[in-house]
């Protein structure tokens, strides 16, 4: 029989195609194909289709009370379904087998998550069900930090096609941030804030190659709260101040920050049936917008709070006590409509009796990275 000799281009584009799994499989089908597999240029195309034309998926993560571990499903995201009250239902892949630990999930990027505890940080990648673990951080004179005094922040840069770990601290005296970078560091470097001395408030949210979270800063004595934008290229921090007229609003704790059509967006939790959104319009002029949202009626009594917004403009909510069955709610800003989605099978009733109390809920796409 003559072979067939497939071009390379059309091998790659077929590779493409594939879901991580069986790109895991097939690296070991010839050397050839593993060098186009694992080079940086396939990894990357993958990771555009995944997220221009690939369905979404849910990555859901139960915490425990005691910050000892998480309970981690994926589950698909449904583009449509009935308006709320009705409901449409999807299952459920349990990925508990990764065994995360861990005080909470700090952020998702590109498909990858940060999960961090005061001496435990770490990166998974739930595709190739890979972890890595960083060192612990340490203080200047080298002793172990025993105390919860960083949050921690994931982050991607597409010119150098490198994840990096951004560590800020939690109490004014000390003020000391540092930055790691997965698979070319081994420890943890200086990344200090020239801009203004602050602490984080808030799990971040990573946009277009920029780290935000909330945080406070000292001027003449006073706390004010302030956004917080780190270039994770050039490791520089750039401060979004926040209008006097919302700082009332802005210090409470039930807000969230979200990806509003690639503007930073502030949105709180749902109140008397509605909740609003506050959008940076254009940072150097400090321009912000305010809109007012308001719940279906039968959705008006619910005590939800926000989790995250996803690219198709909906923002996730769920309710504060875990519901049997879990479900979640979506609300379209543009639209101002609302559905809900109950993911079938969750052994909500153990996940009460282990004494998970939070959760949390991110739009996620397969990624071929390994470490």
């Amino acid at each position: 029989m003559t072979p067939i000799d497939i071009p390379l281009d059309l091998q790659s584009e077929t590779l493409l195609r594939l879901p991580v799994k069986s790109l895991l499989r097939f690296r070991c089908v010839s050397k050839l194909w593993s060098s186009i597999i694992t080079s940086r240029d396939f990894r990357n195309r993958h990771m555009n289709i995944a997220t221009s034309s690939a369905p979404t998926h849910l990555l859901i993560a139960f915490k425990n009370a005691n910050g000892e571990e998480h309970q981690l499903v994926s589950s698909p995201n449904p583009k449509q379904s009935s308006s709320f009250p009705s409901s449409c239902c999807v299952p459920y892949r349990d990925l508990s087998l990764l065994k995360l630990h861990g005080d909470k999930v700090s952020n998702v990027g590109r498909g990858l998550i940060c999960v961090a505890d005061y001496a435990y940080v770490a990166i998974c990648n739930p595709s190739t069900r890979q972890l890595h673990t960083f060192p612990q951080l340490k203080l200047k004179d080298d002793r172990p930090k025993v105390y919860p005094g960083h949050k921690y922040f994931f982050g991607y840069d597409p010119v150098e096609d490198q994840y990096k770990v951004l560590a800020v601290d939690g109490y004014y005296n000390k003020s000391e941030h540092k930055v790691v970078a997965v698979g070319r560091e081994e420890a943890w470097r200086e990344a200090p804030c020239v801009a203004c001395r602050h602490v984080a408030r808030t799990s971040g949210m990573f946009m277009n190659g920029t780290i935000y979270y909330r945080a406070s800063a000292l001027r003449n004595g006073i706390s004010i709260s302030i956004i917080v934008a780190f270039d994770v290229r050039f490791e520089t921090y750039n401060i979004i101040n926040v209008p006097s007229q919302f700082r009332r609003y802005y210090s409470n704790r039930d807000k969230t920050l979200i990806n509003y059509g690639g503007k930073v967006g502030v949105v709180e939790n749902p109140r008397g049936g509605k909740f609003r959104l506050w959008v940076v319009e254009d940072a150097e002029k400090e321009e912000w917008s305010l809109n007012t949202f308001h719940l279906p009626e039968s959705a008006a009594g619910l005590d939800l709070k926000v989790l995250d917004a996803f690219n198709n403009g909906e923002i996730c909510l769920v309710q504060k006590e875990l519901s049997d069955p879990f479900c979640l709610y979506y609300y379209n800003l543009e639209k101002k409509s609302m559905r809900s989605v109950i993911i079938e099978g969750l052994p909500i009733s153990e996940l009460n009796q282990a004494g998970h109390r939070s959760v949390t809920v991110s739009d996620h796409y397969e990624n071929f990275t390994t470490f």
